[in-house]
């Protein structure tokens, strides 16, 4: 595994932008990305740099393979997902799952990919707030379940009596999904409740879609893989 730079920046409610960088993030290691020192003075978490800024937007890519995921990070939970982008292929900003206004401390997190790196990321948004990320690693044929980054419990334990509102797959496995061409939210019973698209970061810049998908206990997250 190599070490990768990761850079990008978030957007405030006031058009202010906070610039991000880290370099020597190791692959396959989820870590913090920190504010630009070649701007900032000093390497700062995003909440310590600028307390009670409200961020609504931003951009996250690396020199790497890829990003599985980025998100909003405080005290061990996740309050909003950023969509992360491979450089020369997003053609606008993303919003952020839900905007924040930092503290003291929250951090920007990161998972970077390896070159052979198969993730497979689940971005959710509930009417009750709240943000989440379910994520997988399909090795084969077969079906993967896609599990809460912070927890590893199912979409279902985690977001039971909430509806999901907006979400986004990304993965780089393309063809080889044969699950609608994306995740399924399957009910208890095995039965479709949802289907949401993949998209490869790679090749086309994710995008958030509108959903509405009531989530009780015992429903999952997974993907299919042909191979």
């Amino acid at each position: 595994m190599a070490n990768v730079t990761i850079c990008g920046y978030l957007r405030t409610n006031t058009g202010d932008q906070i610039p991000l960088r880290t370099d020597s993030i190791a692959e396959g290691t989820e870590s913090t990305v920190t504010t630009d020192s070649n701007l900032t003075t000093t390497a700062q978490d995003v909440g310590t740099y600028k307390p009670g800024a409200t961020v609504m937007s931003g951009e996250i890519v690396t020199s790497g393979a890829g990003i599985a995921y980025a998100y909003i990070l405080r005290q061990g939970v996740v309050l909003s997902v950023m969509i992360p982008n491979s450089p020369g292929v997003s053609n606008r900003e993303a919003m952020l799952s839900v905007p924040v206004v930092l503290r003291p401390g929250d951090q920007v997190r990161v998972l970077a990919l390896t070159a052979t790196a198969r993730n497979a990321s689940l971005l959710v948004h509930t009417n009750a707030g709240n943000s989440r990320i379910f994520a997988g690693t399909p090795s084969g044929a077969g079906t993967t379940q896609l599990l809460d980054i912070t927890d590893s419990n199912s979409i279902g334990d985690t977001l039971q009596g909430q509806t999901i509102v907006n979400a986004v797959l990304i993965t780089v496995d393309g063809g080889k999904i044969v699950s609608s061409g994306g995740a399924w939210i399957r009910n208890a019973s095995g039965q479709l409740a949802a289907a949401i698209p993949a998209s490869n970061p790679q090749s086309v810049e994710p995008m958030w879609s509108s959903v509405f998908v009531p989530i009780a206990l015992n429903f999952t997250a997974s993907i299919v893989t042909s191979s």
